[in-house]
């Protein structure tokens, strides 16, 4: 049996967390786009899940993972979702803390990005009610939308500037 789920997710680790507690349940990720997810039913509490931003030599890297047991399940543009046996032991995709602090990086860089293209956006429709001082029905909303967006990135580039601060911090405890 299949099973499609809408969610929406801004934060990584808890779009993975929610695909790890369907898994415990029995549904296997198969498939993933914007928004939508689809499970296969399975058995319980086979499969860790993991998620990754790939950018680079994605045939390679995939490969890599396949070498330790490690199923590339799905991606959809940037991303992508992998899974291990669990009696195989513990899945993570960084081996260790630095790994982890730059891949937040990356993420920020992408958040930081996507909240420029917005507000670009938000001055392409303002500027057509400054210039003609006509409100066109759809500018506000599209404009709210815009605004809503930049700020749901802006509270995760806080919360991952955060992480990788406590990170950084363990790091250094833990190298001297």
């Amino acid at each position: 049996m299949k099973k499609f789920k809408f969610r929406f997710f801004i934060d990584y680790e808890r779009e993975e967390q929610w695909i790890n507690n369907m898994a415990e349940q029995g549904w296997h990720l198969k498939k993933f786009w914007p928004f939508v997810f689809l499970f296969e039913n399975g058995i319980s509490d086979q499969y860790i899940y993991r998620n990754e931003m790939v950018l680079k030599r994605k045939k390679d890297y995939f490969d890599f993972l396949d070498t330790m047991n490690i199923e590339h399940v799905n991606s959809f543009g940037v991303w992508a979702y992998f899974r291990k046996r669990k009696e195989e032991g513990p899945f993570e995709i960084f081996s260790g803390k630095s790994e982890k602090i730059k891949y937040l990086s990356r993420i920020n860089t992408l958040f930081i990005l996507a909240c420029l293209i917005n507000a670009f956006a938000v001055l392409l429709n303002i500027a057509p009610i400054m210039l003609t001082h006509q409100v066109n029905q759809a500018f506000p909303w599209i404009c709210l939308l815009n605004v809503f967006l930049i700020s749901l990135l802006t509270i995760e580039i806080y919360r991952n500037h955060k992480h990788k601060k406590k990170l950084k911090l363990l790091t250094h405890i833990y190298e001297d």
